[in-house]
This record gives C-alpha cells, structure tokens and sequence, in this order.
C-alpha cells in the first residue's frame, strides 16, 4: 500500500500513521509549493494555546516544491527555544529533540531536503518500516492528476492507494480502478487518538505536529499508539469509490 503527499514539516500523527502502516510513502515534491500549507509550518500546543512553528521560505510565482529555498531568516535556535518552552512539563522533550533538533541545525538550504531529513529521522524513530521516495526522482510526467497518481502507483508497483478523507471531493476512484489500483479511506481525523497533552486546562487538541504527542509519549509510546490505531482500523476501512 502507499501514501502519497506533498512532504510536511513535522508532520502530524494521520501522515506518522502512515510511516507506519504503509509499504510505501510518496512524497509529492514536484507540484508546485502552496504558501499557507504545511510544507513549511506546523502547530504546537503551548501556555498560551496553538501556535505556529515555521520555517520561513523564499518565495517565487509558481515554484515547486523541490525548488524552494530555506530563507536565511530562519532561526533553528529560536524554534527550539520555543519548543522547549512549549513543552518543558513534558516527560519525553529531551527524547524528541534528540531527534529533531540535529535535523533543525543542519543547515539544510532547501525546504525539500530539510522536510526529507526530518520524516527520515521520525520513521527512524518510530521504527517505521515505509520506503520514502520522491516523485521529482520517479520521472512520471501525466498532465492529468489521476494518471499521475496511478503513474507514481505503478512506478512503486503497489496496488492500494491509501487515501485521507480531503482527496474524496477529487480523487478519481473509477479511473485509479481502470489501472489496477484500489482506494483505501484512512479517515484519520475521525478517528484521532488522544493522549495526556501537556496542558490539559486547554483540552485535547488533535492535528498537532508529532512533536507534541512525542513529547508526552516517547518515540515508542507514539510507535505503539499508532500502530494500535491503524491495526484496529484497516480490517474495517472503507474502499472504492468516493462518498
């Protein structure tokens, strides 16, 4: 099975999940580079609520993402000051930014290979078992989205597409269906599981980096609730065509 995505900064749980559960993970870094996404940012949960965390980019009409640089503002220290601060309560900080802060400070140029380095580092971690590919690297030109998909789905020779519920509005299940390749729902932000969040007075918020449930779980508590979750859902997700 394989998940295919523009490549997040620090993703969330539902891409970590996927890491995890898929054979395959896609990451889409030849389409062009969407300001206000997270390519370049994420959210951390704070004293003060969710914040922003953000790489700042240099930005040019209709670049790509595999084009797109790390502007030279970009301050790692401040970052991780900020996550230190954010979660300095938290019983596993210093066990996420052994991993993540490394990646921070290395000085990456472009967006793309700071991203890479981080999901590799975090499937690491998570003891992951996905094969990360870049599709700039695959060569599938297809002007159409839908053959694209089912190009990068044939490069890989996987046959089961692993799908978030924001695709059904435009995946083609039919035309992935005439190539071989069948849709599988993940449906992950119905289905978030929730741990013990550092400042719990705000409530649980779901749809933060994996910095956050890290923090208070370890890299193998984290491992361990994801692989529950995708075990227990996948006999019962939905496939084919879109709702």
């Amino acid at each position: 099975m394989i998940y295919i995505e523009q490549p997040p900064f620090a993703p969330w749980l539902g891409f970590c999940e996927a890491l995890i559960g898929c054979d395959t993970v896609a990451l889409y870094d030849s389409v062009q580079y969407t300001e206000g996404g997270y390519q370049n940012r994420n959210s951390i949960k704070t004293a003060d609520g969710v914040q922003r965390i953000t790489v700042p980019v240099a930005r040019s009409t209709g670049q790509l993402i595999r084009d797109t640089r790390i502007a030279p503002t970009f301050d790692p220290d401040s970052m991780l000051r900020r996550i230190r601060l954010a979660y300095a309560r938290s019983p596993h900080l210093d066990e996420a930014l052994h991993v993540l802060g490394p990646v921070l400070g290395a000085g990456h140029t472009w967006l793309v290979d700071l991203n890479i380095d981080m999901i590799t580092q975090i499937a690491t971690a998570l003891g992951a078992r996905a094969q990360l590919m870049l599709t700039s690297e695959m060569k599938v030109f297809r002007a159409d989205k839908t053959e694209r998909l089912a190009a990068i789905c044939a490069h890989v020779k996987e046959k089961a597409l692993w799908a978030g519920s924001g695709t059904r509005k435009y995946l083609d299940t039919a035309a992935l269906a005439g190539h071989g390749v069948e849709v599988v729902w993940n449906e992950f932000a119905g289905r978030h599981p929730t741990y013990a969040q550092t400042w719990p007075r705000q409530g649980f918020v779901p749809r933060l980096s994996v910095i956050d449930v890290v923090c208070a779980l370890g890299w193998a508590g984290t491992a361990t609730l994801l692989r529950t979750s995708f075990d227990t859902y996948l006999p019962h997700a939905e496939r084919g065509a879109a709702a």
